[in-house]
């Protein structure tokens, strides 16, 4: 299995015959491109639909959404792909296998914004609304982009350029580190300066009771912010991690690894599992989100 090449629709094993349900696969893979679908839909219509929840926060989760919506896209594509055939153009089959490394990329810079953002929120709280600011948002925005398009761009020529065994290597290993490891480390410092405020602001409730109220309101808020989008990094960034840790391995020992094809099927399913149920879940957790849904229904 090599995890940039296949899909939830790889159903068959190495002899050709099918180890898993061709309809089980097309059933479970539309329900996640439903959830997704409606999940990510819903955080970018609320985004738009409501000033008072364009935070800077919610601006990078937005990006995840649409990174998101993107990879849901590709999951619909599959799907009609295995019901209709595989396509005979060789550049649309091309761009179909390589979708995920632009939503992979997007969605690890994206999850590393935000990360930051909650760093600087929570360990620096005087000096935060001079530091993240929209226009730093908007270049941040623009850089997560512009390189998951490059990567997208060397995906699609690696999967149309014939003998390139030694290139694969380079290009999986190198995607991993700078769209994952690097990344991956940024949001664990992160996480744990977070972890480390809340742990000295319990152990030391008397300086909370000392701040103005507003402020020590101001400050738990923040904190739990940082909780709720603690609980969507966590998924997305095993998924991706199990996903792309695989393809590391087989890239580097094709022959060492002979997964079982219902394994490959299930880590092929890993990204797209948690696209479909992060935004569930950070609606759920956060409170402002809920609200306006309720209000909406």
């Amino acid at each position: 299995m090599n995890s940039t090449e296949v899909t939830p629709s790889n159903s068959t094993g190495a002899a050709g015959s099918p180890t898993v349900s061709k309809e089980i696969i097309i059933v479970i893979a539309t329900l996640l491109f439903v959830f997704g679908l409606a999940g990510n839909g819903l955080i970018v219509y609320r985004y738009a639909r409501f000033r008072q929840l364009r935070t800077l926060t919610n601006y990078f989760v937005l990006n995840l959404a649409i990174a998101d919506l993107l990879l849901i896209a590709g999951l619909a594509a599959w799907i009609i792909e295995d019901i209709r055939g595989s396509p005979n153009e060789r550049v649309l089959k091309a761009f179909m296998v390589n979708i995920d490394l632009l939503c992979f990329s997007a969605s690890m810079l994206s999850m590393t914004a935000v990360s930051v953002d909650r760093y600087f929120a929570v360990t620096k709280p005087l000096q935060y609304e001079y530091i993240i600011t929209r226009s730093r948002a908007r270049k941040a925005t623009i850089i997560t982009w512009a390189y998951s398009l490059i990567m997208f761009g060397i995906g699609l020529i690696r999967s149309l350029v014939d003998e390139k065994v030694n290139f694969d290597k380079i290009f999986i290993t190198t995607l991993t580190v700078t769209s994952f490891v690097i990344p991956a480390i940024i949001m664990i410092f992160a996480q744990l300066s977070i972890f480390r405020v809340a742990w000295i602001t319990k152990r030391k409730p008397r300086d909370l009771r000392e701040l103005p109220c507003g402020r020590t309101k101001e400050i738990a808020k923040r904190l739990k912010l940082s909780f709720n989008t603690l609980i969507i990094l966590v998924p997305m960034v095993t998924a991706w991690g199990i996903f792309y840790g695989i393809t590391v391995l087989e890239n580097h020992c094709k022959t060492c690894y002979d997964f079982p094809v219902p394994f490959s099927i299930t880590v092929g399913f890993l990204p797209y599992v948690a696209a479909a149920i992060d935004p569930i879940v950070y609606v759920l957790v956060t409170r402002d989100l809920r609200l306006r849904l309720c209000r909406w229904f």
